[in-house]
C-alpha cells in the first residue's frame, strides 16, 4: 500500500491542472512520500481528461476517471477515493487556490488525527484577495454550519482536506454526495472526529472561471438540511411536499374556476347534483398534475431529471398513471366524506364543503404517490 491517495475532482481546468500536477509530484517526491493522484473528470468540455492522459501518459502515478453520465464535485471525490489505493487520502482543486506545500505537515498530522483540513482561519492562513462580500458569505455559511451541526473546525467551507482510509471506510455507506461541501459531510457524520486545522492563505485564480452559483449555494444548504434532519424526513420528500403543497393550490383554483363555469342553479342542485362537482374537480386535478411535474421534474428529482422530448413524454405518462392512482384516493375520499356529512349532518352543508373534502383525499394520496413516483417515474441514475 502506498501513502498518500490524492483525489483532484475537476470541470474545464486544463490549463491549471496540467501546471499543478508537476508542482505535486516535486513536492511529494522530495517528501520521501510514496503517492498518487487520481484526476477525476465531469467529462469536461476543455477535455481535461484527455489532456492529462495525454501529457501524463509516462506518469504512472497520475490516474484519470472520465465521468461521462454523472456530475458534482461531492461525487467526483467519492468516486476517486473508491479507486484509491493510498493509507491516507486527500482532496484540493485543480484550480491552484489551494496551497500544495502544506500536504506533507497535513499527511503528518494524520498520526494522531482522524483528518487535517486546510484552514483559512487559523496560524498565517487567509482569504487572499477575496473582496468583503465573498468573505461575508463565506464566513456566514460557516456560521450557519456550526449552528445548525457539530462542526470541530473553524473552516469547514474548506475544499482542501486530507483523511485516514479508515475514516473513508467508516463514512461512506451513509455520506450523501450532493452539491460541493464534501468536507462537511466527513465532519458532522462522526462523533467524536478528531479534527485538526493547518493554516494556508487562499490564492488568486489564474485560468478558468469560478464554480460558484446560485445552484451552489442551494446545494449547501441542502446538504445542511440533509446532515441534520435528512434522518427524519428526506430532503427529497421535503420538496416533493411543498411541491405538492403548490399543486393543492392549482387543484382547488382549477376546480373553483370549473364551477364557476357551470353555474350551479341553486343550493339544493349544487349538493344532490353529482356530476357538475366531479367535473370541477377532475379540472382541477389534471391542471395540479401538469403543474407538479414540471416543478418535480426540475426541482424535487434534480438528480433523476428527465430531459428530452420523448423521454418527457414518457416521464408525464409515467406521472399521470401515478397521479390516477393517486386521484382513485383522493376522489373516494372526497365522494365518501361529502356523502357522508351530507347525509348525516344536512345542517351543516355550505357550498366550501366539496373543498374541504377534496382537500382531505389530496393529503392522503400524496404518500403514495411519492413513493410510486420516486421509484417508478424519477429511478435513480446508476
Amino acid at each position: 500500500m502506498i501513502d498518500f491517495s490524492l483525489v483532484i475532482p475537476t470541470f474545464n481546468e486544463a490549463e491549471n491542472i496540467c501546471i499543478l500536477i508537476p508542482r505535486v509530484i516535486s513536492l511529494l517526491t522530495a517528501s520521501g512520500i510514496s503517492f498518487e493522484i487520481i484526476v477525476v473528470d465531469d467529462d469536461s468540455k476543455d477535455l481535461t481528461w484527455k489532456t492529462v492522459q495525454e501529457k501524463f501518459a509516462n506518469e504512472p502515478r497520475v490516474r484519470v476517471l472520465r465521468r461521462v453520465n454523472k456530475k458534482g464535485l461531492s461525487s467526483a471525490v467519492l468516486d476517486g477515493m473508491a479507486l484509491a489505493n493510498g493509507k491516507y487520502f486527500g482532496v484540493m482543486d485543480a484550480d491552484l487556490q489551494h496551497d500544495e506545500n502544506i500536504i506533507p505537515k497535513m499527511i503528518s498530522e494524520l498520526a494522531s488525527h482522524d483528518i487535517v483540513v486546510g484552514s483559512r482561519v487559523v496560524g498565517d492562513g487567509g482569504y487572499g484577495e477575496w473582496g468583503i462580500t465573498r468573505k461575508m458569505m463565506s464566513k456566514g455559511a460557516t456560521l450557519l454550519a456550526k449552528i445548525m451541526l457539530p462542526i470541530p473546525v473553524g473552516d469547514p467551507m474548506s475544499g482542501f482536506f486530507v483523511l485516514r482510509r479508515e475514516l473513508y471506510e467508516e463514512l461512506v455507506p451513509v455520506i450523501n454526495p450532493r452539491g460541493f461541501k464534501i468536507l462537511l459531510e466527513f465532519l458532522a457524520r462522526k462523533k467524536g472526529i478528531r479534527a485538526k486545522e493547518v493554516g494556508f492563505v487562499f490564492k488568486t485564480r489564474i485560468h478558468g472561471e469560478t464554480k460558484m452559483s446560485g445552484s451552489v449555494i442551494q446545494n449547501y444548504l441542502v446538504a445542511l438540511y440533509d446532515i441534520r434532519f435528512g434522518h427524519i424526513v428526506s430532503i427529497t420528500f421535503l420538496k416533493y411536499g411543498f411541491t405538492g403543497l403548490t399543486g393543492v393550490f392549482v387543484n382547488l383554483l382549477g376546480q373553483f374556476i370549473a364551477m364557476s363555469f357551470l353555474h350551479p342553479t341553486s343550493a339544493h342542485g349544487y349538493y344532490d347534483n353529482f356530476t357538475k362537482p366531479f367535473l370541477a374537480v377532475a379540472f382541477g386535478f389534471e391542471i395540479s398534475v401538469l403543474s407538479n411535474y414540471i416543478i418535480n421534474n426540475i426541482w424535487t428529482f434534480s438528480d433523476s431529471k428527465i430531459d428530452g422530448i420523448a423521454a418527457n413524454v414518457k416521464g408525464f405518462i409515467k406521472f399521470n398513471i401515478v397521479s390516477i392512482i393517486g386521484f382513485i384516493v383522493q376522489i373516494s375520499v372526497w365522494r365518501f366524506t361529502y356523502q357522508l356529512i351530507q347525509d348525516t349532518f344536512p345542517q351543516y352543508l355550505f357550498p366550501e364543503l366539496t373543498y374541504l373534502c377534496n382537500f382531505a383525499g389530496i393529503v392522503l394520496a400524496t404518500a403514495g404517490n411519492y413513493f410510486l413516483n420516486k421509484n417508478f417515474t424519477w429511478q435513480e441514475k446508476t
